[in-house]
């Protein structure tokens, strides 16, 4: 090859690499390819997030609604505490609480003169009850002589829609309620 023909193809592939380099028709389509695998992470983990949170506050909500039912009580009878389940579930709706997903626990929990904490009564959904007379260490401040407390405590294990690699799968999500009885000093519990 000589050396004009060596220069002409040189200058010919300068040009198309100038020509390519001012070339702007793709570039919107590559920047696209590279930015959606980040926008797709984003907004579908931005919903898994969102719908976390959700699940949370509807957690919270029970604990309230059923700690708030028990202390508003001066007796609770089996229809009742199947009455304030059957209410704990409707507040945890459109959200699957079958399963042994969702679980309750309410207890009555009596602090004697000394202000030792022991378990008066307990009820479960999907859960254990806490044994009678059991004791119980309570928060700082609760321990008040001679009154009760209701204790309600609730947990829900959620599984993500998507990203469980992130999270390591199912979370449990808990919360607990301490509130006085409002009528009474201790709401009992009967069968009838």
């Amino acid at each position: 090859m000589s050396m004009l023909a060596i220069s002409e193809i040189a200058g010919a592939l300068r040009a198309r690499i100038a020509r390519f380099s001012r070339d702007k028709r793709g570039v919107s389509a590559v920047e696209f390819a590279i930015i959606l695998p980040f926008m797709a992470m984003l907004y579908l983990g931005g919903t898994a997030l969102t719908q976390g949170i959700i699940v949370k506050r509807k957690v919270v909500l029970v604990a309230h609604t059923v700690g708030d039912l028990v202390a508003r009580d001066n007796n609770i009878t089996n229809a009742e505490i199947t009455s304030i389940f059957d209410a704990a579930k409707a507040v945890f709706a459109p959200y699957a609480w079958n399963s042994n997903l969702l679980k309750i626990k309410v207890s009555s929990i009596n602090i004697d003169a000394a202000g030792n904490a022991k378990v008066g009564w307990s009820d479960a959904f999907q859960d254990t009850a806490r044994p009678v007379n059991s004791t119980i260490t309570l928060p700082a401040g609760l321990n008040t002589a001679n009154t009760s407390i209701i204790w309600a405590e609730v947990s829900y294990n959620f599984t993500p829609p998507i990203g469980t690699a992130f999270t390591g799968g199912t979370l449990t999500l808990t919360d607990q309620l301490y509130i006085r009885p409002r009528l009474v000093t201790t709401v009992t519990r009967s069968a009838n």
